[in-house]
């Protein structure tokens, strides 16, 4: 019998750019149908996002408000769409809805259609014991 050795999730390391391609994804795919306009590739090498830790996130900060607002609805229809992309409490729209509360850029709006568009108890704003 052969025992596997654990070994912890590595952060993954993501730049501006490749949050920015996503944050342009959504914006031109016109669709809050997620696999209308994200192709497989992209679907399977963007799912570890979800399961990251909020430092993972700080290149956001170089984005601008409407780039998060577009990532924070992008990031929310995925956990209700695609598998494996499932947040929980690190899924990043609380990180960067963080990002845009710092700035004073979240709004009501926002906020209503991301509860319209979830079952994560955790979204928006993250653990109550945090």
């Amino acid at each position: 019998m052969a025992v596997g050795v654990w070994e912890p999730q590595k952060s993954l390391k993501i730049s501006e750019d490749s949050l920015r391609a996503l944050a342009v994804s959504y914006r031109v795919g016109k669709s809050e149908t997620l696999s209308d306009f994200l192709d497989d590739d992209t679907i399977n090498a963007n799912a570890t996002l979800m399961q990251q830790e909020a430092a993972v996130f700080d290149v956001a900060m170089g984005l601008n408000d409407s780039e998060l607002e577009d990532l924070i609805r992008l990031f929310t229809l995925a956990e209700m769409q695609l598998p494996g992309w499932e947040g929980g409490k690190k899924s990043p729209v609380i990180y960067l809805v963080k990002i845009l509360k710092s700035r004073d850029a979240f709004s009501s709006d926002l906020r209503k259609w991301i509860k319209a568009n979830t079952d994560n108890r955790y979204l928006p704003n993250g653990s109550a014991l945090l």
